[in-house]
């Protein structure tokens, strides 16, 4: 079966959490689907600073929205359209087939080909 890899982000955990109990499930809460999903987390948009012990001068910021992604086992559901985000390259997290990255490379190139701009003839030397 095709392999699909997406990235999504929500509002919050909760919202992110609602979404993912609402894929297939057992009557004791455990998934049904072969779907593969990796939380995220809130993503760090700006590293914090740290001393030479490691203690922190400046808190890291961390972004507003939950993130997951997912390898869906065939088509993604299109209800998810909508908490779908594109990122450059890759973003923090990958996983699945070569074909599935390969395939989520094209579409982010298709829809964001500022993500890939074409080397400058100083780069190619």
């Amino acid at each position: 079966m095709k392999k699909v890899f997406r990235k999504y982000s929500f509002g919050s955990k909760g919202a992110a959490t609602t979404k993912l109990n609402a894929l297939p499930h057992d009557e004791e809460g455990n998934p049904t689907h072969s779907h593969a999903i990796v939380h995220l987390g809130n993503l760090v948009e700006t590293e914090g600073t740290y001393d030479e012990e490691g203690e922190v001068i400046t808190e890291p910021v961390l972004s507003s929205t939950y993130h997951i992604d997912v390898l869906w086992d065939g088509e993604p559901l299109e209800s998810w359209d909508s908490a779908m985000v594109w990122c450059a390259p890759l973003g923090v997290h990958t996983f699945g087939s070569s074909s599935a990255i390969a395939e989520w490379t094209e579409a982010c190139k298709v829809l964001h080909p500022e993500y890939f701009p074409e080397p400058s003839e100083d780069e190619l030397v």
